[in-house]
């Protein structure tokens, strides 16, 4: 009976911890893909990779570590990728993007933005401008992600309620061969040096599925082997 009682107290706390992560939200005060920094490890370019922990700054989705009580942010030329948790990030022309497919020849990445569009369009509080809300949270974005990113991270980390939800965009990109290229039909035909027949016949014998990466997955194969 205290195994069961056990096991079903277990069960709660992590359905709480799920609904938790599901109900998080990134701010202008906490731009980050993640609620919390988490463990990962961090594949240079060049030299041994590195344990620590990590988030990724929507702000550029640049990679963010902690150092003591600092939070700081990598070179991205020196990162080829990074494991956060279970997740994979691919630097892709110096954004850290989020495997979502992969196989030997290609992989399909996920990049979150934030809509400053739809930011700059959300009425201030007790009567500010729009325009005045919107800068104002451009330029705390722009301090985390750049000049402040060496911060006081229970600092960071305390305020992260008190920002503005940030609205963001995601889109699927094909990445083979230093190339992103964007999940549409109309990206695909218009890859580089790509025989256009050919790219054309692979559309009409494969229905791909632009908005599924598994499917993008299977053009990103056939890009490997026409682009340079």
């Amino acid at each position: 009976m205290k195994h069961f009682l056990a096991a079903i107290s277990l069960f709660f706390l992590f359905a709480a911890y799920c609904a938790a992560q599901d109900d998080y939200e990134p701010t202008t005060s906490w731009p980050y893909i993640y609620e919390d920094f988490s463990q990962g490890t961090i594949h240079y370019n060049v030299g041994n990779d590195r344990s620590g922990l990590f988030n990724i700054c929507i702000a550029g989705n640049k990679l963010h570590y902690i150092d003591g009580d600092k939070v700081k942010e990598v070179n991205s030329s020196e990162v080829f990728s990074v494991k956060i948790g279970n997740d994979f990030y691919q630097n892709a022309g110096g954004s850290l993007l989020k495997v979502v497919a992969k196989s030997d020849k290609a992989l399909v990445v996920n990049e979150k933005e934030i809509d400053m569009a739809q930011l700059n369009e959300t009425g201030g509080a007790y009567g500010s401008s729009s325009v005045t809300t919107g800068t104002t949270a451009l330029s705390s974005l722009e301090g985390i992600g750049g000049t402040r990113s060496n911060m006081n991270h229970m600092e960071l980390r305390a305020n992260k309620q008190n920002g503005k939800t940030l609205p963001l965009v995601s889109k699927n990109y094909m990445f083979v061969k230093g190339w992103k290229i964007a999940c549409t039909k109309k990206d695909f035909l218009e890859a580089p040096g790509l025989d256009q027949p050919k790219a054309k016949a692979f559309l009409k014998e494969n229905k791909i599925k632009w908005n599924d990466p598994q499917s993008a997955l299977a053009a990103a194969d056939f890009l490997s082997n026409e682009i340079q």
